[in-house]
């Protein structure tokens, strides 16, 4: 025994040996250690955007490190990003110095700037690839983060249609629909601003779907009532470390795939939960003795009178396949989606309605304004108010 213990100790100290053998301290891109892509949102010419270099350790003199574009990385990045980006035009930017200084006694370089010269067109993303290319120091340059893609992109200005006791919205085109009943894959997406969160039990902030179903919200008795919460049944995976904040803009969505329920917050994966391969259900009118309510914006409940958002919602989507990591960034990013794209099931842009007036026979509720579905398949959200207000909003 005491051999086994001894040749076990050898081998430990050995690989420690290699693992101390095997670092080696280099120079890299600062942003690209965190992430291979900075994405940039630019207003106006003028603006820039930066990054810097690094080194692993304090230099001991002046290094000078290199950096050229590189257009012939843009396709690699497309595909890896499953972005459609196209090469930043020389002409739409002044890249006046591309070699940065790390001082002696330091180990961060002054920022490299790239400054635009007139705006970007909106709904577009603009690639700048670049990679470190040489250093007159002793540090070699590591391969893994010599490369940023500056990602750039105009802001996306738009509206949001306020939410409230006296304004939420049902679908019912979505109602008693066999091909929405079992859907083995959904993503639910859109933009939301928060008022107030809700301060009374259960502390509940609907933002779209149907309890039970699958649903988007605020809070619960479990968290807080500013955490973001996608739930189907007893599948309820919460961003409890990420709460959110009244008087901001956030891109929530959940995404039921085939074998687990992902939620993200701002185009960031958050967490997950597996399932058992369930199917989802759009299509349920729930009832009880106060009322019926099927698939909502803003509401997604029979109890307590529909638990309402009380805020705005903007840019709402549903999806009838789970989008990837990198689409959801996509979205959130670009904002303005084609209403065409394969499998979106329906889009509700919430920045104008039109005024109508009829009963609903499902929700017994008295419908004063339509917001139309995008897509053209007819999924129009109806709502209560006659004339709701709408939020400017730039993303």
């Amino acid at each position: 025994m005491k051999r086994i213990w001894a040749a076990l100790a050898s081998v430990l100290i050995l690989a420690g040996c290699q693992e101390a053998a095997e670092y080696e301290p280099s120079i890299y891109i600062t942003e690209a250690q965190r992430e291979q892509a900075k994405v940039v949102t630019i207003s106006a010419a003028g603006e820039k955007a930066r990054f810097s270099i690094s080194a692993s350790q304090i230099v001991d003199r002046d290094t000078r490190v290199t950096v050229e574009v590189c257009p012939e990385l843009l396709e690699s990045y497309n595909i890896s990003s499953g972005r459609s980006s196209i090469l930043l035009d020389e002409t739409l930017y002044d890249f006046s110095k591309n070699e940065a200084t790390i001082k002696a006694g330091t180990n961060v370089s002054d920022d490299i700037e790239i400054t635009m010269n007139q705006p970007l067109d909106p709904g577009k993303f603009y690639c700048l690839p670049l990679r470190i290319v040489h250093t007159d120091g002793s540090m070699p340059i590591l391969a893994s983060s010599s490369t940023l893609y500056l990602v750039l992109r105009a802001p996306a200005r738009g509206k949001g249609v306020y939410i409230g006791s006296g304004n939420k919205y049902v679908v019912p085109g979505f109602y008693n629909q066999s091909d929405l009943s079992a859907l083995p894959e959904v993503t639910l997406e859109c933009r939301v601003y928060v008022e107030n969160f809700q301060n009374n039990n259960p502390y509940i902030s609907s933002i779209m779907g149907l309890e039970g179903e699958v649903c988007l919200r605020f809070g619960d008795v479990k968290i807080d009532n500013n955490v973001f919460q996608v739930c189907k049944g007893d599948y309820q995976p919460a961003a409890t470390a990420s709460p959110c904040s009244t008087g901001k803009w956030y891109h929530v969505a959940g995404v039921w795939s085939r074998s687990t329920l992902r939620i993200y917050l701002d185009g960031q994966f958050v967490t997950e939960m597996k399932h058992k391969g369930e199917t989802v259900n759009l299509s349920t009118v729930h009832s009880s003795p106060s009322g019926k309510i099927g698939f909502g914006l803003g509401c997604a409940s029979i109890y307590q009178g529909n638990r309402p958002l009380d805020g705005y919602l903007a840019e709402a989507r549903v999806w009838t396949r789970a989008l990837s990591a990198n689409e959801i960034a996509n979205v959130k990013d670009l904002v303005v989606v084609d209403p065409q794209s394969p499998d979106l099931l329906a889009y509700w842009k919430m920045d104008e309605c039109e005024k109508t007036n009829y009963q609903d026979p499902n929700s017994s509720w008295t419908i004063n304004n339509k917001i139309v579905d995008q897509t053209g398949h007819g999924y129009d959200a109806c709502g209560l108010s006659g004339n709701p207000s709408f939020k400017e909003a730039t993303w």
